[in-house]
């Protein structure tokens, strides 16, 4: 299985979580690899091998690298040495980066093509696979490029499983997309906004939509409610902060952990409390920087929690009567949960999943919404909490049965061993 992470985003290691599990349900004593940006994580946290998906680096997606072979660190010498002299410096900084990418990308190459020559079927499976968004066209694209160029000669199956487009910004990134659908055995994707867009790089084949594989996870039901007032969970997240997103706005940044921190202020005004919540690790800058603007008062009512896996994130909705958040997974593991939601949408997937789950009265847009706005809709939201858990349950149960439809599909992909 190939994945564009590995970092502990929880909505990545569910759709990890739920997909291996489906593998080893059907075949017990298959063997699992995975090749993802962080394979030493993907490995401890799901208990297979694990390699890395390129050796490529770029930034904002790259994985660990071994101890640099003699060129590599030749390469690096020189651009050290010479960082200061102009002109020369830039091109010796590119030379040595240009260098270790291809040292690791053939180390890289090497090991996918001999796993490959014995494996039987590989799987793109879920997540925002189509998408250059994080490094541009040598990143994502180039990857999945380059898996379905091996996997063409080794013989070997390739299969998209649910997966979203998120964006392709140059000519080149559409042109890698395309090459690697065009030659998957089977494609399907997540959403309907990630059908039209995959068909508007030319692609003539018809694409199935089936939801987010991490539908597939269950989750016990909630906790019942054990005092006056609501457990309200509010997840803030690093949008637009420079160093942790591709694009970066340091003043727009800030406004939103103003947004955040004014959410929290007004619950708890409201009578209620709240718990800052996570669903990817990096998010605990933006959840501690909302904590430093809370006053005394409404820290007294406030807590934080750090879950550490989709299995914890779930438990943690459990006990909470409902949740704002912006991922997409925040959003929809809440679903999964059953808890209503209020999502402040910045990307067009977290808005098609409240629409297609009958929620888009309670979603918002995260970089126009005010806190009166939000408030206001939260609390039409606590006003139909009941109605909203039921229409969510019937909305997982049909997307959790359309994912599991699509494993039926597996058998029919896999190599016939001579």
């Amino acid at each position: 299985m190939i994945y564009p992470s590995g970092w502990g985003n929880l909505g990545d290691e569910a759709i990890l979580q739920a997909t291996f599990h489906a593998l080893r349900q059907r075949w017990p004593e298959t063997e699992l690899r995975a090749f993802t940006l962080h394979p030493a994580r993907t490995a401890a946290n799901h208990g297979v091998a694990a390699e890395p998906l390129t050796g490529v680096n770029r930034p904002l997606f790259c994985a660990p690298r071994e101890e640099e072979p003699f060129p590599v660190r030749a390469a690096r010498s020189i651009a050290r040495r010479t960082r200061r002299v102009p002109l020369m410096g830039q091109v010796t900084r590119w030379a040595s980066d240009w260098t270790a990418d291809m040292v690791f990308e053939a180390k890289a190459l090497a090991r996918a093509w001999r796993w490959l020559r014995s494996a039987d079927l590989l799987l793109a499976s879920g997540g925002g696979q189509l998408d250059d968004v994080w490094g541009g066209a040598w990143s994502q694209p180039y990857a999945l490029a380059r898996w379905a160029w091996l996997a063409k000669r080794a013989g070997v199956p390739f299969a998209f499983l649910s997966v979203g487009y998120g964006g392709a910004s140059t000519w080149l990134s559409r042109r890698l997309l395309r090459y690697a659908v065009e030659q998957a055995t089977y494609c399907s994707v997540r959403d309907s906004g990630s059908r039209a867009l995959t068909a508007q790089l030319g692609i003539k084949r018809d694409i199935p939509i089936v939801p987010d594989l991490a539908f597939a996870l269950t989750c016990k039901a909630p906790w019942p409610r054990r005092r006056p007032g609501y457990e309200v969970g509010i997840s803030p997240m690093t949008y637009l902060r420079p160093g942790s997103w591709p694009s970066e706005d340091a003043a727009e940044y800030q406004r939103l952990v103003g947004l955040w921190a004014d959410l929290v202020t007004a619950t708890v005004i409201d009578g209620n409390r709240v718990q800052l919540f996570v669903s990817a690790p990096e998010d605990m800058v933006a959840v501690n920087d909302v904590w430093d603007r809370l006053d005394e008062t409404t820290r007294a009512d406030t807590s934080i929690n750090q879950a550490t896996s989709p299995d914890s994130l779930l438990e943690f909705y459990r006990g909470v009567d409902m949740a704002i958040s912006s991922r997409l997974h925040g959003v929809l593991l809440a679903m999964v949960a059953a808890r209503p939601v209020l999502a402040l949408s910045h990307e067009r997937k977290v808005r098609t999943v409240m629409d297609d789950a009958g929620m888009s009265a309670f979603c918002a847009d995260l970089t126009t919404a005010s806190a009166d706005e939000t408030m206001a809709i939260l609390r039409d939201l606590t006003d139909h909490l009941d109605s909203c858990g039921e229409g969510l349950r019937d909305y997982v149960a049909n997307a959790r049965a359309s994912v599991v439809q699509q494993q039926e599909l597996l058998p029919q992909l896999l190599k016939q061993i001579q």
